[in-house]
């Protein structure tokens, strides 16, 4: 897969790591590599060109250990990837949890219920003062606080009922947005305050004034160049595989380019390496 680009290209570097996610924080994407330095500037890198290659090898994601999977066998069996987590409205028993230490940590505090815009408006959960962020991580364009609750566990059981009439479903692909988001917000408010009700309602944090409940509505910041309906059809790089191109954005965990999509959620583990400019990158080796 590859793109030719006409500029000179001058002060390369390379770095490898295996991939842990992409943070966004003030609305800046960062790629966190389990074994590098720092985290390589993903916003930095919109109109250069880039070369990527996957190599076969994995480490656990969480621990770092080398593994056939990421996470391994003894990270699945702790939070965060315990079925308490995932489901914490079902799954959590919170008072008499065998995780202690993770549950003061991540659980008991503050948690919001929210939706988001992305192909379609999808609910979900997040610790309250993560929550532009975790918008941005997800891929959303938009997003709005629903309710407010003590813990996860109240959070979880808030977006179960709400599960009966907005998704909670994930997308982990690159899409093409809703036309009007705010709209489609705005719609599925009217459905959220009919489930918020009973037991729920002092969760709620849905303002009647329908100006008011617009104003609360969150635009993610984008660092993107392309059209959407042309990235959603480009192949994703796997293992074994490799990628120069020029990087159109960056939505949630991926990165497009030209040919390609470069999708670090499902690279997470894999031993990725990365060429770029050298002000993008963690402490780096000069480019061959």
């Amino acid at each position: 897969m590859t793109s030719q680009h006409p500029a000179e290209l001058a002060s390369r570097a390379t770095v490898s790591g295996h991939p842990t996610m992409v943070s966004w924080s003030r609305g800046k994407p960062r790629l966190y590599l389990a074994d590098a330095d720092g985290p390589i500037d993903l916003a930095g890198l919109v109109g250069e060109e880039i070369r990527v290659e996957v190599q076969p090898g994995f480490r656990c994601q969480h621990c770092g250990d080398r593994a056939d999977a990421s996470p391994c066998k003894e990270c699945q069996s702790k939070p965060p990837f315990q079925q308490c987590v995932y489901t914490p409205g079902t799954a959590c028993t919170y008072q008499d949890c065998p995780f202690p230490a993770f549950k003061r940590r991540s659980c008991a505090h503050n948690f919001v219920v929210y939706l988001v815009a992305k192909d379609t408006v999808k609910a979900g959960i997040t610790q309250a003062d993560r929550a532009v962020s975790r918008w941005a991580e997800q891929g959303a364009t938009h997003g709005m606080i629903v309710a407010r609750t003590p813990n996860r566990r109240v959070a979880g059981t808030v977006e179960d009922a709400l599960e009966a009439v907005v998704s909670t479903a994930s997308t982990k692909e690159w899409y093409d947005p809703l036309n009007e988001p705010k709209h489609a917000l705005m719609d599925t408010v009217e459905s959220c305050r009919d489930v918020l009700t009973g037991p729920l309602e002092p969760f709620s944090t849905l303002p009647s004034d329908e100006t008011a409940l617009e104003d609360r509505i969150v635009r993610i910041p984008a660092h993107f160049a392309g059209d959407d309906a042309t990235v959603s059809t480009l192949p994703g790089l796997t293992v074994d595989e490799g990628l120069q191109s020029e990087v159109l954005g960056v939505r949630g965990q991926i990165l497009a380019t030209k040919d390609a999509v470069v999708n670090f959620d499902q690279l997470q583990g894999k031993q990725v390496t990365v060429e770029a400019p050298a002000e993008c990158l963690p402490a780096t080796e000069a480019a061959q």
